[in-house]
């Protein structure tokens, strides 16, 4: 993989570089599986380092189209941020995303 450039009009650019993991991190299907199905499961996993949906249909070995699809669906529900680069888009966890892969309750903010 290689490093992205991130621009989102209104918000500052990012550099994006994935990190190779010494460990993969541990995840259970047999909890969200049955929730997600185990193949949109599988792609909010494997989004623990961004990806664009071409990335992503090759990390999880679906096609691009189902790739495309799945993340639809976890964007719609703020699982994921889908931010355009160039001709592709990246997709990364959210918070919530996070959150749910780690098994926690997502902070809530106090006024």
């Amino acid at each position: 993989m290689s490093a992205l450039v991130m621009y989102r009009p209104e918000k500052p650019t990012v550099l994006v570089h994935p990190m190779l993991l010494a460990e993969e991190p541990t995840f259970s299907f047999d909890v969200l599986g049955p929730l997600l199905g185990r193949t949109r499961a599988a792609v909010l996993a494997v989004l623990r380092v961004p990806a664009t949906t071409t990335e992503l249909a090759e990390r999880v070995g679906i096609s691009l189209a189902t790739a495309s699809q799945h993340a639809t669906v976890l964007r719609n529900a703020a699982l994921v941020d889908t931010t355009r680069t160039g001709p592709s888009v990246l997709h990364s966890l959210t918070p919530l995303g996070l959150a749910l892969l780690a098994g926690e309750e997502p902070s809530t903010p106090t006024h």
